[in-house]
């Protein structure tokens, strides 16, 4: 009955929500109406053949609608784009075409760098700068304004793509589809031809023409320039805005197929481990397993798996903690990032660990950070009528040496529109173990844009645990507005002592934070120098429980950002923190309770990766734990077609009265690709605080497309007292095979 009465807390305002008429929202009523740029497809006749080559010389492409007029987003607001870009669509039964010119008055200084799948592309607002030029497009096949597919290449004709949610500022590019794409450079720039088959996508059924949402961004990473066919505004616009895109109409009978795929793998295994057990004999193993997707109706995808391995999924990055919170270690599997975007809720992470989270999926098949093997899961996702709904469900083996009973984990997710932009949604999570015991969790939250640059979000969460402890609840209100020369921030978020989300995270429990922060960044009129962004912050956090304050901060950061790309930041930073009981800094220095006051300056120096070699360099200094603590570190990083090199480095100095110590952090990548179907990867790490040296080697063969041969090398050392201890090895070859029904 306690678990009913906490659904019924969790979920009732959400019902209530639901019930409401949701025709016109506020966003809708403020936002003034803005002509929306229109492409038409041209059907191709039957029979008419298109050769996938790039060079996009057939005929019909030339009597095809034309996308142009592409406006600056940078440097110049709203400008013509320096150099022309023309971009068509064709299509017939089973593909979609698109077809993009990029003119361009010096090709010989075009930059393409990459070739790996799913690299990281251009100075798009999508993530980390990349180091190429590149087309990216989004596709919005149900034409909702909040969801849709991304398309993107380089001139070297290297496949991305990924799925944006709510319009989500980074999009999945865990989804892999089946599509290919043929670029050529030529005397006049560079063309590029995207064949997506429609099986690929999901799209409502339709009598007569259909309409999608479209828009195109170009990046020439030599200029640092963006344009874009429409929403090229620098006050919270871009390619992520769904809702500013373009329309591609004439989308004529497209065929509506029941879509189902199959991708079992086989595995092979031979290494050995020094801890449990601890013979480091060498073992050998066979295994295998299969994946699946089947597309119900017209925009639901359930995905199925069993047995599922996880071997070619590259290594954690090693973290030096220097604080009394946890760790956050982000998901690298591919089973659960795909579509991962539709099952978020709580705090953003922006920078560092989110305060709250309240499905973290590597809470399932991980346990002391070993894996626990996955026997079966599921997970269904889409869209149907206004509503985005996601459900998971996940059943883990027992692992008696870690003490991981056998456990079933589900998920329940739903986000209903509103309006333009705006949602409301639920979630529910479940965790039951072998033993009977459970935790229940559910809440409701909230995105609603008051105008274009201004929007309230929040949510509601509340917890149950079977085992003593773990009722209790947290909230978060936030208003937040993005301009391009201002924007600000308010939020507070409030964990109560006793929230457990069993398949969550939860960085600091009993808290009661207050944030602010306040935004500018003019652009004067300086040569060289594109814009400054002086960002002001406050923060103030109490105990749930006592309402006795525990910290308080204010930092003051200072970013220019020059029109090369080359990026600065610095900052000064003042924090106050209360303990209220001891913590291990590090092990044998311990900080006893008390009140500690300190100051802290610190830069950081990043130039521009349109350029073959990189630098990035930081530091800091200041008062720490009634002590000192002083840092540098930073990273060297070449990049060109067939090989990348990056090699990272950290060290932090602290003397503090309870005693003083170093620690390094020593990181080296290396790329290898010996076009885009075959390439390799290594991430060597060394941290000097846990004393752990790994190696993580791996080389993938697309043999065809969707299907990979993976060849993967593991080893893990520890290091004391000058000796290598190993850990365990791991040498694994694992071959999928992707075939459709």
């Amino acid at each position: 009955m306690k678990s009913g009465r906490l659904v019924s807390r969790a979920l009732g305002p959400f019902l209530l929500l639901f019930a409401q008429p949701v025709g016109v929202s506020l966003a809708q009523q403020i936002e003034p109406r803005i002509l929306t740029p229109t492409v038409q497809a041209r059907r191709l006749e039957d029979g008419a053949q298109l050769r996938l080559d790039g060079a996009l010389d057939e005929p019909f492409w030339g009597s095809a609608g034309v996308a142009g007029g592409f406006r600056q987003q940078e440097p110049s607001e709203g400008a013509p784009a320096t150099e022309r870009t023309e971009v068509r669509v064709l299509y017939d039964g089973d593909f979609l075409y698109i077809g993009v010119w990029a003119f361009d008055a010096q090709p010989q200084r075009i930059v393409a760098r990459q070739l790996e799948r799913d690299a990281t592309l251009g100075i798009s607002r999508f993530g980390p700068s990349g180091s190429d030029d590149a087309i990216e497009i989004i596709l919005d096949t149900f034409h909702d304004g909040r969801n849709a597919y991304y398309f993107a290449t380089n001139p070297r004709g290297v496949l991305v793509d990924g799925l944006i949610t709510d319009e989500s500022f980074s999009p999945d590019r865990n989804w892999d589809a089946v599509w290919d794409v043929r670029t050529r450079v030529t005397l006049e720039g560079w063309t590029a031809e995207f064949q997506i088959p429609l099986r690929s996508l999901r799209y409502p059924p339709q009598a007569g023409a259909g309409t999608w949402g479209f828009n195109v961004q170009r990046v020439i990473v030599r200029k640092n320039e963006q344009s874009l066919w429409t929403s090229w505004s620098r006050d919270n616009e871009g390619l992520n805005r769904i809702s500013r895109a373009g329309d591609l109409t004439g989308l004529e009978s497209l065929p509506q197929r029941l879509s189902v795929y199959v991708k079992p793998y086989v595995l092979g295994e031979t290494g050995q481990d020094w801890i449990a057990p601890r013979t480091g004999d060498t073992e050998v193993d066979a295994d295998f397993g299969a994946d699946a997707k089947l597309g119900l109706g017209s925009g639901l995808v359930l995905d199925l798996t069993v047995n599922t391995d996880f071997a070619q999924v590259e290594a954690d990055d090693e973290q030096i903690d220097l604080t009394r919170f946890n760790l956050f270690f982000p998901e690298k599997r591919e089973f659960f990032l795909e579509n991962a975007g539709i099952f978020d809720f709580g705090s953003p992470q922006f920078f560092g660990a989110p305060d709250i989270i309240l499905f973290f999926s590597r809470r399932i098949g991980l346990a002391q950070a070993q894996t626990v093997p996955i026997i079966a899961g599921g997970r269904l996702t889409g869209r149907v009528g206004g509503q985005t709904v996601g459900l998971l469900n996940v059943v883990t083996a027992e692992e008696e040496s870690l003490d991981a009973p056998l456990t079933n984990h589900a998920v329940g997710r739903v986000k209903r529109d509103v309006g333009g932009r705006s949602y409301v949604g639920a979630i529910a999570t479940h965790r039951l173990e072998e033993r009977g015991v459970y935790n229940l969790a559910g809440g409701v939250d909230w995105n609603i844009w008051l105008s274009s640059p201004m929007v309230f979000e929040g949510f509601y969460l509340r917890t149950h645990d079977s085992r003593p402890g773990g009722d209790d609840d947290s909230w978060r209100a936030t208003l937040d507005y993005t301009g391009d020369w201002i924007g600000w921030r308010i939020e507070q978020l409030e964990i109560g002592p006793e929230v457990r989300p069993g398949m969550g995270f939860i960085r600091r429990p009993d808290i009661a934070k207050t944030f602010a922060t306040l935004r500018f960044s003019p652009r004067p009129p300086i040569g060289g120098l594109r814009k400054i962004d002086i960002r002001n912050t406050v923060e103030y956090v109490a105990s749930v429980s006592t309402r006795g304050l525990l910290d308080r901060s204010w930092s003051l950061n200072l970013s220019p950002e020059l029109d090369s790309g080359d990026e600065a930041e610095f900052e000064v930073r003042y924090e106050f923190q209360r303990l209220d009981e001891a913590f291990e800094l590090t092990p044998g220095v311990v900080v006893p309770p008390g009140d500690y006051e300190d100051w802290n300056a610190g830069f950081e120096l990043s130039s521009s990766r349109a350029r073959p070699v990189s630098v990035d360099l930081g530091g800091g200094a200041g008062g720490f734990w009634d002590g000192h603590r002083w840092g540098v570190g930073g990273e060297v990083a070449f990049n060109s077609p067939h090989i990348g090199l990056a090699v990272g480095y950290d060290h932090n100095d602290v003397d503090v009265p309870g005693g003083d110590f170093t620690t390094d952090l020593v990181q080296g990548r290396i790329r290898l690709a010996l076009n885009t179907k075959l390439f390799g990867a290594a991430l060597i790490q060394y941290n000097s605080q846990t004393g752990a040296f790994s190696a993580n080697l791996r080389a993938d063969f697309i043999h065809r497309p969707g299907s990979d041969l993976f060849i993967v090398f593991n080893e893990r050392r520890d290091i004391e007292g000058g000796r290598w201890h190993p850990v365990n090895r791991a040498f694994v070859v694992k071959l999928t095979y992707l075939r459709w029904f």
